[in-house]
């Protein structure tokens, strides 16, 4: 790292860990493999079927403090506070932790100790260069730290993701971040579709800047497949089952192919949730048990196995009718790409933005059963095309979204 000094850097998570970020487990690996030394603050614990690998090889588990509530009973809430103090003697910011037992500003909760239960991560802990938090919900408590001096002279930035930048909540979010646009030194977000909500909230940002999330290229990567040996043309959608992922349109495509006497297609579905039951009704209505199967939630491991066997990625987003969202970036997108499947995703949200259309993918009008169907019926009738956007695809992601390249621009973002 020559002369460059590694930063302290606080990364704030809402919780930890979880099958479905992964690509917070990646930018912490990344910064770790930096040189940086990484905390996770987390409000809350989870523990998941199955790990990340990175979780087990970077041992972050033992790098994550969860948010704790003080116990109940006066005499439990000092013998708490005091093996607390007795435990991290050496660490403990005095200066910090008078501040958290003081009873004119904080009143009761100074006395039960809440203030410094909900600020002890700050109050124990070395100073930090950086406190970045991902999802601005969980940066509105962290912003109030920062304006009552807990995070000392650390640079706080937040990242916009999606659920916490809804297009049917930006006035409520003029009030309700009000203090997160004053303290937060930079915001990032993940693409273009992203940044023009933040800025129906907010227009007079100037410490925005656009950085997608991005991937290990070495772990998504092509191996040796059975696709040959296993004949017919697979299809594959890795995603929540919620309403603006669109995945209830895929039964649809699917019988259009069959229609079209395509008999010998498949889909996997990768993805759980709450439409789950619907959508095996719609399967069975189609009568496409056979042909159309759902795996359910799985890890980054098992997915690349599931991509490494298959001839195509689809992702039918589509705008939320109850409240407009819709997919913001859709990593998903890449991560098909760096396993150089052709991707076909509607032209809703960010997603247009992580393609190059007509080169490594298809990009979609909403709901247009019959385009879907129209380039999946191209890739089947032309393989080698197929393979030549698979591998445009993967040259598409290395450049613009491998975790190397967009954990300089972190880095950038962190010391400018």
């Amino acid at each position: 790292m020559g002369n460059v000094k590694s930063l302290n850097i606080a990364v704030v998570v809402g919780v930890f860990p979880t099958v479905s970020e992964t690509f917070i487990v990646n930018q912490i690996t990344s910064l770790i493999d930096k040189g940086h030394s990484v905390y996770i603050y987390s409000y809350q614990k989870t523990i998941p079927q199955k790990l990340h690998k990175s979780i087990i090889r970077y041992n972050l588990l033992d790098k994550v403090v969860y948010r704790e509530k003080p116990p109940n009973g006066k005499l439990k809430k000092l013998r708490s506070f005091l093996l607390i103090m007795i435990k991290n003697f050496s660490n403990i910011n005095w200066k910090l932790l008078f501040k958290t037992l003081n009873y004119s500003k904080y009143g009761k909760k100074a006395i039960n100790l809440k203030t410094f239960y909900n600020r002890k991560f700050f109050v124990l802990n070395k100073k930090f260069d950086v406190v970045h938090v991902h999802f601005a919900n969980n940066a509105q408590s962290i912003a109030r730290y920062k304006r009552e001096g807990f995070l000392q002279d650390a640079k706080l930035v937040v990242s916009f993701h999606g659920y916490d930048i809804n297009p049917s909540k930006t006035e409520a979010y003029k009030l309700q971040y009000r203090m997160l646009f004053e303290e937060a030194n930079h915001f990032t977000v993940n693409t273009i579709y992203t940044k023009e909500i933040l800025d129906k909230v907010n227009s007079s940002l100037t410490n925005v800047s656009i950085l997608p999330v991005g991937l290990d290229s070495s772990l998504f990567r092509k191996k040796e497949s059975k696709l040959n040996s296993l004949g017919g043309f697979k299809l594959v959608y890795c995603g929540r089952l919620v309403p603006f992922k669109g995945a209830m349109l895929l039964p649809t495509i699917i019988k259009e192919l069959i229609s079209r006497g395509f008999d010998d297609i498949s889909l996997k579905i990768i993805g759980s949730g709450e439409l789950k039951t619907q959508l095996e009704i719609e399967i069975d209505r189609l009568e496409l048990s056979n042909t159309v199967e759902i795996l359910g939630a799985m890890t980054q491991e098992d997915i690349i196995d599931v991509f490494n066997d298959s001839n195509a990625f689809i992702l039918p987003g589509i705008y939320n009718k109850v409240d407009g969202r819709a997919e913001n970036q859709g990593l998903v997108i890449q991560e098909a790409q760096a396993m150089e499947l052709p991707v076909i995703v509607s032209d809703v949200g960010g997603m247009k933005y992580g393609v190059v259309p007509n080169k490594t993918g298809f990009v979609v009008k909403e709901n247009d059963v019959k385009a879907f169907a129209d380039c999946i019926e191209l890739l089947i009738k032309n393989p080698e095309k197929a393979k030549k956007m698979g591998k445009e695809g993967r040259e598409f992601v290395i450049e613009n979204y491998n975790s190397k390249i967009l954990i300089d621009k972190l880095l950038s973002i962190y010391r400018s």
